[in-house]
């Protein structure tokens, strides 16, 4: 019997912890902007710090953010300064026909 409460007991706190682990992600859920999301897809992912920034995600989060200049990531090159421009470019017609 001792092995059944046990399990019981378990299994209540369980489903407690997942339902209040649920309810606090809905409450304290952040909207990220996608375009955060659409330029970190774009860079290399090396995390190498030549742009200044502490890695990738950083960057694209200053990108979006603070309006540094796109052409920072060294080892992408202009390829990924392209990308990252055309994802800017079409934010921006998006916001226009919003």
């Amino acid at each position: 019997m001792t092995i059944l409460y046990s399990t019981l007991i378990m299994l209540i706190i369980s489903v407690f912890l997942g339902i209040m682990i649920a309810i606090f992600a809905k409450v304290f859920h952040v909207q990220l902007d996608p375009r955060i999301e659409k330029i970190q897809h774009a860079l290399p992912g090396y995390n190498c710090g030549a742009c200044g920034y502490p890695g990738c995600a950083g960057y694209a989060d200053a990108i979006v953010e603070d309006k540094v200049p796109h052409s920072k990531c060294t080892p992408g090159g202009a390829d990924v300064a392209a990308k990252i421009l055309a994802i800017l470019k079409e934010s921006a017609g998006e916001a226009e026909t919003a």
